[in-house]
């Protein structure tokens, strides 16, 4: 009599979803095919991907892996194929045979439909028995984040503040929620106190799978009728869909720590945050680099005195940059005066300043731009060699059209343009004696 082959577990129905804590698992081989790219073919010299021989089979951001990859279909999983904001899980698969060829590492399992698909660099035969195993320190970081969200959002629908849509950050870099405007600081207290009393309170977080459930926003290519659509229970706080993996207790998030805002589309704006293990650790970066600006402040390590250091330097180099300023404007006086010497004298003069740039520039331009309308022509240069620099020139429209010609043939990464009394460019790099030969040709002219 043969031996019917296992039906795979669909998502929503997988192992690493009805018990998320699961680690380990012992399943076998449903089928195992490789990876073909999608064909290119032009039409009307335009090119068009055809569809792939799987349907729904895609890599990552749908490009072609580098190397050989198949994706296989297990009987179940305890991995977590990426979904409802959740990254993929990653892990290894140890096929269970006589010989055993060693742990296959596995970094990218999808939903395909209802299928859930690992991505592996080494083919298995149908049939073959194989042993599952999490990265679990990736899947707690991501259950701590992704139910950290849940908890957050439901405070804050509490708040008339709901979320329109989240993202998780990558391995130790924050999360945010979007959200139609700003809270407050007043309301940021709130919430984040709020979230914290609750994980205190250690709900119980469960996963029930409602066959009459009204589910919204659910992926396209995921049959409702055929799958599983579950709900996660947050004590009687919230009650939401979702695919993904979640922590049992409240407890378990261990801490919510919101960060900055940043205003997008409008009045929308992006709130960041953190929850777990990922909080602690940038809680603990932050104060690190905080007692490291105490150092080099000379100042006291505690956040007020940090302030205060960092003040009394924003206070004292806006001070410095004042004094720059006017001293700068009395040294373009005094050139201002040398170059309306030089161009009484003849009809050019030549000016040059490593350091300072157009805002030098533009100093000098205001002292000479009268006398230069009368007679002759002035180049301006910044910047030295192997560094990026200005030119600027200014006069009579001949001479100032002939000096450009000049720049474009003696400066080999010179571009620039102008009409009439001004011609203006940029240096990306000068080149060594550029700056002599320039020079030699403005007061050669």
């Amino acid at each position: 009599m043969a031996v019917a082959e296992p039906i795979p577990s669909i998502v929503g129905a997988l192992s690493c979803q009805k018990d998320s804590y699961l680690r380990s698992l012992e399943t076998e081989v449903v089928s195992c095919t490789e990876y073909v790219a999608p064909k290119t073919q032009k039409t009307n010299g335009k090119s068009k991907s055809t569809k792939s021989p799987d349907p729904g089979k895609a890599i990552g951001n749908g490009e072609a892996p580098s190397s050989k990859t198949w994706l296989i279909e297990f009987a179940d999983s305890v991995l977590f194929p990426e979904g409802g904001g959740q990254p993929t899980d990653h892990g290894s698969i140890t096929p269970l045979t006589s010989d055993p060829s060693g742990a296959i590492p596995i970094t990218s399992i999808q939903r395909h439909g209802l299928r859930c698909v690992h991505l592996s660099s080494q083919p298995l035969e149908p049939g073959t028995r194989v042993q599952q195993d999490v990265d679990f320190n990736r899947r707690w970081d991501h259950m701590q984040q992704h139910t950290g969200q849940h908890l957050l959002s439901a405070i804050m629908d509490t708040m008339s503040l709901p979320t329109l849509s989240w993202s998780m950050g990558a391995a130790g870099e924050m999360n945010y929620i979007e959200l139609l405007r700003k809270p407050s600081d007043e309301e940021l207290r709130s919430i984040q106190q709020r979230c914290n009393e609750a994980i205190r309170t250690n709900m119980p977080i469960t996963v029930e799978t409602p066959g009459d459930a009204a589910a919204h926003k659910l992926p396209g290519d995921y049959d409702k009728e055929k799958g599983v659509v579950r709900f996660i229970k947050i004590g009687d706080l919230d009650y939401n869909a979702c695919c993904g993996t979640h922590l049992k207790q409240t407890s378990h998030i261990g801490v919510i720590l919101l960060h900055h805002m940043q205003s997008v589309r409008g009045t929308n704006c992006r709130l960041f945050f953190s929850a777990g293990d990922r909080a602690i650790q940038l809680a603990t970066e932050s104060i690190n680099s905080l007692r490291n600006i105490a150092v080099s402040l000379s100042s006291g390590s505690a956040p007020a005195d940090v302030q205060s250091s960092v003040q009394r330097l924003s206070d004292s180099f806006a001070d410095a940059r004042k004094k720059e300023k006017k001293m700068l404007a009395e040294i373009a006086k005094y050139e201002g005066d040398r170059i309306k010497a030089d161009l009484a004298a003849g009809k050019k003069a030549w000016c040059y300043r490593a350091t300072d740039g157009l805002d030098y520039i533009n100093l000098v331009v205001f002292e000479v731009k009268e006398a230069v309308k009368e007679r002759g022509v002035v180049v301006f240069a910044s910047g030295e060699v192997k560094t990026a620099g200005s030119i600027v020139i200014i006069g009579e429209k001949g001479l100032v059209e002939s000096m450009a010609t000049k720049v474009k043939e003696l400066v080999s990464t010179a571009k620039g343009g102008g009409k009439g009394e001004k011609w203006q460019g940029k240096v990306t790099e000068w080149r060594k004696g550029e700056i002599e030969a320039l020079k030699a040709a403005v007061e050669g002219q």
